[in-house]
């Protein structure tokens, strides 16, 4: 059985459709990324697998638990406990600037999880620690460098022991020298064993994290495959045109 397993996916935006019948499964062990033109449904993938998106019909499901079933009448069914399970880190960091570092990461285990503060506290020092960020605790974000920033989202987002991480484009807005922090901290996760589905412009990145490269367009998977068989040997026309353009190879 999938890890994640998204079955006849339907998400439309008024008369605009994104997705009309996705089909698209993950296994346990997976570093999946998606690749795909600008505008082809990859970040809405991602806020759909996080249930910040209705969608109108399909459904999600993860390990053995049915997680998401869409509604044309709008009336989603949602799992709560399961969505716990997904944890997310987004492009533009989304910490709280009035939180501390140390605050933002204690917050939401205190406040919905109803651990201990001493016991958060503890919990986050150590994965602060882990990331080389441990004298930045009780810096605010305002104080932090881009890749910093991101950092501390990833580890916002560990603190909630999640089973599933999800990445959309955390690398897209940082100056090109902040990127391999970001990239190091993720590559440490991947080797740790974390599944992941991670939307990314950058193809060096991808080749080097997933296990599995899916690239996508209009709404639809064109190509799914290992990244050395993706890259080193596309079978479908537009995946090639694709990766000629964004890699600026000869062929």
């Amino acid at each position: 059985m999938a890890f994640v397993e998204i079955d006849g996916l339907i998400k439309r935006y008024g008369t605009l459709s994104i997705f009309e019948g996705f089909d698209l499964n993950m296994g346990s062990t997976d570093r999946l990324v998606l690749i795909g033109p600008s505008g082809c449904g990859k970040s809405t993938l991602l806020r759909c697998m996080m249930g910040l998106e209705d969608i109108a019909g399909g459904t999600i499901r993860l390990g053995d638990d049915d997680y998401i079933d869409g509604a044309p009448n709008g009336k989603m069914k949602l799992n709560r406990q399961v969505q716990k399970e997904v944890g997310m880190v987004f492009q533009h960091y989304t910490l709280f600037p009035h939180l501390s570092v140390l605050g933002n990461l204690c917050l939401a285990p205190v406040r919905s999880r109803g651990i201990k503060k001493s016991e958060a506290r503890d919990k986050a020092l150590g994965l602060l620690e882990r990331f080389g960020l441990a004298d930045r605790a009780n810096f605010y974000p305002s104080q932090l460098s881009g890749g910093q920033k991101q950092r501390v989202a990833i580890a916002r987002a560990l603190m909630l022991d999640p089973k599933l991480m999800l990445f959309d484009e955390v690398t897209s807005a940082l100056d090109p020298e902040l990127v391999v922090e970001v990239e190091n901290t993720m590559m440490e996760l991947a080797e740790a064993g974390m599944p992941m589905m991670i939307v990314t412009h950058d193809m060096h990145f991808a080749r080097n994290i997933a296990t599995q490269v899916v690239f996508q367009e209009r709404g639809k998977v064109i190509e799914a495959a290992p990244p050395k068989d993706l890259f080193g040997n596309p079978q479908q026309d537009r995946t090639r045109d694709f990766l000629r353009n964004v890699l600026h190879i000869e062929g």
